[in-house]
């Protein structure tokens, strides 16, 4: 009994520490339409002590105008910097200095069973904290634009409308997530886009305004491939990308991609699917030479493509 108490008092130590130095880093969030509406509302994050604010960005489609209070009362008006809708992040700006803010650790550190803590706006009732453990990790969700938000972090800690955008925060007060949905229905069935993620799309949305992707300039589907396909060209996967579309004029256009192609791999790393042809083209390869590795008939083939930026 004694040891169950001791436990408990050690959970709630920690959990008691955390939110004394991290709930003034977070902002309520309120949306309005100009024109009438609803609305909505969210949570976010202050990221740097100049007034960057991480929410989700489905959080900011609630309204046109948004403003923030922040822990000290204070309710600022915040401008958009920049929003992802391929992975649910968006960054604001409120005028103001000397903010306290969040550190984002380490999302590839976290392990099953390893305690958060969720801070956010449920029902308008700012600053409402749950806690949980790390219910499973290397989750995907699909985003509104087709994309697989990768590594996504399920969690027991509830949540419920209000809560987008706020953090998810290990027992040292770092962000490890940022909570971005629910499952209807379900019981403390929640998930977080990772902060490892997150830290790569404000860079982009800092130095950008918007996250930079290559682009091939194809419409395409996962087809399947035969096994005497596979066998025959030692493909280590029985499906691939199969292109029905290519745009005039673009980098699949001028490297002599064609519809009806199979794209079985990008700089050797084979693309099983479109979900694995997006993860490879990231920012890093735009402007950039790659190999392109497909099928065309019964032939395997190379080209050399380099991708542009998508608009």
């Amino acid at each position: 009994m004694n040891d169950d108490l001791t436990l408990l008092d050690a959970y709630s130590q920690a959990v008691v520490r955390t939110l004394e130095g991290a709930r003034g880093s977070v902002v309520s969030l309120a949306l309005r339409q100009r024109r009438g509406g609803r609305g909505g509302a969210g949570a976010g994050f202050l990221l740097t002590p100049d007034g960057y604010v991480v929410t989700n960005q489905h959080v900011l489609e609630a309204g046109d105008e948004v403003r923030a209070t922040l822990d000290d009362g204070r309710e600022l008006p915040a401008e958009k910097v920049g929003g992802d809708v391929a992975t649910d992040l968006a960054l604001l700006r409120v005028q103001a200095s000397g903010l306290p803010c969040l550190a984002l650790g380490p999302s590839a550190a976290l392990r099953v069973g390893q305690v958060v803590i969720a801070i956010g706006n449920p029902q308008g009732l700012s600053h409402t904290v749950t806690t949980g453990v790390v219910s499973a990790l290397g989750r995907s969700l699909r985003s509104r634009d087709g994309r697989l938000i990768e590594g996504v972090i399920q969690t027991d800690a509830s949540l419920n409308p209000g809560n987008s955008g706020g953090p998810l925060l290990d027992t040292r007060g770092q962000v490890v997530g940022v909570n971005t949905a629910i499952v209807a229905g379900a019981q403390c069935l929640s998930f977080a886009v990772p902060s490892d993620t997150v830290r790569w799309v404000a860079s982009e949305l800092l130095r950008h305004g918007r996250v930079r992707r290559a682009w091939l300039g194809v419409a395409a589907q996962t087809v399947p491939l035969a096994r005497r396909t596979v066998l025959h060209h030692g493909l280590l996967t029985a499906s691939a990308v199969g292109v029905d579309e290519v745009t005039p004029g673009g980098p699949a256009a001028q490297a002599g991609v064609q519809s009806g192609d199979r794209i079985v791999g990008v700089d050797a790393t084979p693309t099983e699917d479109v979900d694995a042809l997006h993860r490879l083209l990231g920012g890093e390869r735009i402007g950039r030479a790659v190999r392109l590795d497909l099928l065309r008939g019964t032939r395997r083939m190379a080209l050399e493509l380099v991708p542009g930026a998508r608009a």
